[in-house]
């Protein structure tokens, strides 16, 4: 399965407990394939780095390069995407993660930004919270029968 993390969903598994760390583990132990690429690598980056998020580093005995690192590890790389659609005019980044996974067959997008959220799906692409995501992968991941 095919997964597509935005920036924040990234950053609250990196750094809390929560669902958006669960769909990292199962990233680390290969149950799930989350697609990265060069562009959503270097806002990830970028973001890591903002003062606001020291202290919980701090606490996690951790560095921006460290996080990144494992970040690195888990995901499955592809190129950025030929083109970008404008779908999303609020916040045209988040067009990005749209056109990543449209071009990668991804199954899912799991978000919290509520630019992405509200167009529900893309391209036959659900766009769903993390707790959503989760429940999702939980459901197709247990035998049939």
């Amino acid at each position: 399965m095919k997964i597509i993390i935005d920036t924040n969903v990234a950053l609250s598994g990196l750094l809390w407990g929560s669902p958006p760390n669960q769909i990292l583990k199962w990233a680390r132990d290969r149950a799930i394939s989350i697609l990265a690429c060069d562009k959503t690598v270097d806002e990830l980056k970028r973001v890591l780095h903002y003062s606001k998020f020291a202290n919980r580093l701090s606490i996690l005995q951790t560095t921006p390069q460290k996080a990144m690192a494992h970040f690195l590890n888990i995901v499955a790389f592809v190129p950025d995407p030929d083109t970008i659609p404008v779908i999303i005019e609020a916040d045209p980044f988040d067009n990005l993660f749209l056109a990543l996974a449209s071009q990668n067959f991804a199954t899912l997008i799991v978000s919290g930004d509520r630019h992405l959220l509200d167009l529900k799906d893309f391209d036959n692409i659900q766009i769903v919270t993390p707790s959503e995501g989760v429940q999702i992968v939980m459901r197709l991941q247990q035998p049939l029968g």
